[in-house]
């Protein structure tokens, strides 16, 4: 196939021309048998198929090596679905990341502070607690709209069970969760709870 990685058929939605590298590949099976596999070359170009845009296939093929700490993994996951937020928010024209007025960098860093137990001092405008639970809510939507990007469809219950029991996104709410248990700031005691599913608290 001339196309790039991610497109094995051709360019997306020309089913007309997707129907024709199929039946080449399973006209393949008509051919006699030998020792020999069969390789042919599919020789029809796709307009647009051969173009790499950043968004064909969003694969890391050397993750980074790191001590596996929380924030790293947590660093290595908002990498992964980058492109997808990207592309929700292009096809969408929208997302509701934006609460905490902070960039997802700043999102994860606030909150994986204070899964270790450090929270940051309250601003002008808001507490700790408002602050952080408006970061919560912004890594939870940042990570499902990208979730909502990709390939298949994702119920609201399969999208729910994946956030809090597969993303390190998740992992990393619930830790914030429980150290505010103990934590001396209070506004972050009381909003914490607000974040986690009441299943899990």
């Amino acid at each position: 196939m001339p196309f790039i990685l991610g497109r094995p058929l051709g360019k997306p939605n020309d089913a007309a021309f997707q129907r024709r590298v199929l039946r080449g590949a399973l006209d393949l099976l008509e051919r006699p048998r030998g020792d020999v596999p069969i390789l042919v070359d599919h020789t029809e170009e796709a307009d647009g198929a051969t173009e790499l845009d950043g968004r064909a296939c969003p694969v890391n093929y050397a993750p980074i090596k790191h001590d596996g700490s929380l924030a790293n993994r947590l660093a290595d996951e908002i990498v992964s679905l980058a492109t997808w937020y990207e592309l929700s928010v292009e096809r969408t024209g929208r997302t509701v990341f934006g609460s905490a007025a902070m960039t997802i960098g700043e999102v994860t860093d606030a909150l994986v502070a204070a899964a270790e137990g450090v929270v940051a001092a309250n601003t002008e405008q808001l507490s700790t607690g408002d602050m952080l639970r408006l970061a919560g809510e912004d890594l939870k939507a940042w990570v499902t709209e990208a979730a909502t990007a990709q390939p298949g469809n994702m119920t609201a219950y399969a999208l729910k069970a994946w956030f809090w029991e597969q993303t390190v996104a998740g992992e990393t709410l619930l830790n914030a969760y429980q150290s505010s248990k103990t934590s001396d700031n209070k506004s972050w005691r009381d909003q914490a709870p607000v974040l986690i599913p009441a299943e899990l608290r």
